[in-house]
């Protein structure tokens, strides 16, 4: 009975810092200590001129033993306002009691505060917060925005002159060329239209140059090719000096030559024919005459 005496009390004094730090609210209703999860939400001032700097607060008063602190989710939406800086968020606790508190930079620039500047306040859409309560549960708490009083900085003085302050021009001048898009777009296409003709052409050109040209056939003495063969396999390995010898022994014999015999039998004798024996026989058949 001592310890639940000992929270009311706790809970009652939170209760009325949170009044105190809402005293210039314009006269919201006071917190209430009992629920788990309260919320209030305030300018501070609540009536400025077009454009002036304010404070748009928040302020969470939470029962840390029904809910926890560290799941708070407020969504605070300034629109129309607008944000001049981050948002500086402020956290304390008195036992149970937990105060969350998140003050945003702000001010009235959009066209919809100009209209509305010193004939009906502006009004945000409420803010939401949700948390998690300590046995898994959800819990969920709304304010109201108090009505933001906009009050123009013009006399009227200034709208009764003859020729009024306007609002400048904020689109970007149009832009200038040296060379109209249109233009510039056709010469483009036309020099790589030339330029795919120009590639057409000498790929048709160095077609025509890999063509294979009429070439007059040379005669060639089959005699002489077969001992230059022959020669040249006195430096390969045997086999090749034994296909070297055969091939002129198959020409010499369909010629009738009487070098074809000599040839054949060199071609297949064991062991191999050496160099100087295919050498020693060109020799001979080209003094000869090769018959």
């Amino acid at each position: 009975m001592r310890h639940a005496t000992i929270t009311a009390l706790v809970l009652a004094g939170a209760a009325a810092a949170g009044v105190l730090l809402l005293g210039r609210s314009g006269g919201q209703r006071p917190i209430d200590a009992a629920r788990p999860l309260t919320v209030r939400a305030f300018f501070a001032p609540q009536t400025v001129q077009f454009g002036d700097e304010l404070t748009a607060r928040v302020v969470v008063l939470v029962d840390r033993a029904a809910v926890r602190v560290g799941s708070l989710r407020i969504n605070d939406g300034l629109s129309p306002l607008a944000q001049l800086g981050a948002a500086r968020t402020t956290r304390t606790q008195r036992g149970r009691l937990g105060v969350v508190s998140v003050s945003v930079p702000a001010a009235c620039l959009a066209d919809a505060c100009a209209a509305a500047a010193g004939e009906k306040p502006i009004t945000l859409p409420p803010v939401t917060v949700q948390a998690t309560t300590s046995r898994g549960g959800t819990v969920r708490g709304t304010a109201r925005w108090p009505s933001l009083h906009v009050t123009s900085r013009l006399a009227a003085a200034d709208l009764a002159a003859a020729n009024p302050p306007f609002r400048g021009e904020t689109l970007p001048p149009s832009p200038a060329y040296r060379i109209a898009p249109g233009t510039l777009a056709l010469v483009l296409d036309l020099v790589a239209a030339l330029l795919a003709a120009s590639g057409v052409g000498l790929a048709v050109w160095n077609g025509f140059a890999l063509l294979p040209r009429g070439r007059t056939p040379v005669d060639v003495d089959e005699l002489e090719l077969a001992l230059r063969r022959m020669r040249e396999a006195e430096v390969r390995p045997a086999p090749d000096r034994r296909r070297a010898l055969g091939l002129l022994a198959r020409l010499l014999d369909r010629r009738g030559g009487r070098f074809a015999g000599a040839a054949s039998e060199l071609a297949w004798s064991k062991p191999t024919p050496e160099p100087k024996e295919l050498s020693a026989l060109a020799t001979r058949i080209e003094r000869t005459g090769s018959e």
